[in-house]
């Protein structure tokens, strides 16, 4: 069976944004509580970016479906809908490189 070593490289650009007054104190020690443990948003905020990164726009398990540049994603229903987050898309790159080895 041949084999071959794939490593990929790209770089996605977000800016995310919490309404405070809703991903608070409360908030982050529940969501440390149901799913993993966050210190604060910088760490909600890694989460957010790597989980859209890896998977695209949709629910985020804990969180919900954010907002997208401000607006309701297009499959996204109310209920799923928080309105406390938003990401903003800087980039996210099309031009994704790859660079593959056979292995021995």
């Amino acid at each position: 069976m041949k084999k071959f070593k794939c490593t990929v490289e790209r770089t996605d650009e977000y800016i995310i944004e919490f309404d405070e007054n809703v991903i608070n104190d409360e908030f982050l020690k529940g969501f440390s509580g149901y799913i993993f443990h966050v210190e604060d948003l910088i760490d909600l905020a890694e989460h957010i970016a790597q989980f859209r990164a890896r998977f695209g726009e949709g629910f985020i398990e804990g969180i919900g479906r954010p907002l997208e540049d401000g607006e309701r994603p297009a499959f996204a229903n109310e209920k799923e809908l928080i309105r406390a987050i938003n990401i903003n898309v800087v980039s996210e790159d099309n031009d994704i490189y790859v660079a593959v080895k056979e292995e021995e």
